[in-house]
């Protein structure tokens, strides 16, 4: 009788503690999955933002040529 009440607790501990630690491992592995989408997305965005500054300098550049010129011109 008294092994009842020392054994079902004792399972129950154990079982709890191993459920326990299969719920932690699967919420790491999506944490680790989202960490890799995040640096992947953070990678992207660098190099669109340094293609889009090109872009726009390769843009900006001939009329501010052209405005620069035209201000040697008229004399401002």
């Amino acid at each position: 009788m008294i092994g009842y009440v020392i054994a079902g607790p004792l399972v129950a501990l154990l079982v709890s503690l191993k459920f326990t630690d299969n719920r932690f491992k699967k919420h790491e592995q999506g944490y680790e999955a989202l960490v890799s989408k995040i640096e992947l997305l953070d990678n992207r965005n660098e190099v669109m933002d340094k293609e889009m500054l090109q872009k726009i300098m390769t843009t900006v550049m001939p009329i501010a040529k052209a405005v620069n010129k035209l201000n040697q011109e008229v004399g401002l």
